[in-house]
């Protein structure tokens, strides 16, 4: 039988004991933890009220590419055209990225084909915004308006952004345009980008052409919105 001295060393040596034991225990328990999924950025309803916009853009941008590299993908909405979508990051701070997408009036000067782009103001955070694209031959060059509208919203993580349009119909030559920007904060200088777009040029460009186009289009104008905030840190 074990003797107890006057200090009782013997019962705090078991105390001590059972304490490490059960600090091992939860060390254990929490590396078992399995980790939340990560979120589809390009699969997922964005909108701020779905409520996935609010998480902010830590869960997005986990399984995300490098920055410079973009994640494509396409998907089937019961139009002529898929809609296509692209998602990376940028590695600078949201109010340098909004800045440069929320100008558009200076589209002409950085995006890819773009050859005009003209804004008229509607009210605060909405505006009309005529675009010119340089199509290649034999199609005509496309040209239409689109109704933008813009927002601010809270996320776990800091203000999120982003920028929804429709075509506004009759306009140009085209048959339809519809899509969204939408900006995340990860930390104070990398903000994960999704941008969505379905755009039907119409006239006589197949539509199997215009499906096989849509990457290298998203990866042109992501990369070129890159270099843009980039080039103004």
């Amino acid at each position: 039988m074990p003797r107890y001295d006057e200090d009782g060393e013997f019962l705090r040596s078991r105390v001590g004991s059972m304490k490490r034991a059960a600090s091992a225990v939860a060390v254990c328990l929490a590396l078992n933890v399995a980790p939340a999924p990560a979120v589809d950025p390009c699969g997922t309803d964005l909108t701020p009220a779905s409520g996935v916009a609010q998480g902010g853009g830590p869960e997005l941008a986990r399984d995300l590419p490098p920055a410079g590299q973009w994640r494509i993908s396409s998907r089937d909405v019961g139009r002529r055209i898929r809609e296509g979508c692209g998602a990376g990051f940028i590695e600078a701070p949201l109010a340098a990225v909004r800045d440069v997408i929320d100008a558009a009036a200076e589209f002409d000067e950085f995006m890819p084909r773009m050859l005009e782009s003209e804004v008229e103001p509607v009210a605060p955070g909405v505006y009309l915004n005529r675009q010119v694209l340089d199509t290649p031959f034999p199609a005509e060059d496309r040209h239409y308006t689109v109704r933008v509208e813009t927002h601010s919203f809270e996320t776990n993580s800091g203000p999120g952004w982003q920028a929804r349009w429709n075509h506004v119909e009759g306009s140009g030559n085209i048959r339809e345009s519809v899509g969204s920007w939408t900006l995340l904060p990860v930390e104070a200088d990398r903000t994960v980008v999704i941008y969505r777009v379905l755009t039907d040029p119409g006239g006589r460009l197949p539509a199997w052409i215009v499906d096989y186009a849509a990457p290298r289009t998203l990866r042109g104008v992501l990369g070129a919105v890159r270099d843009r905030v980039l080039a103004g840190e």
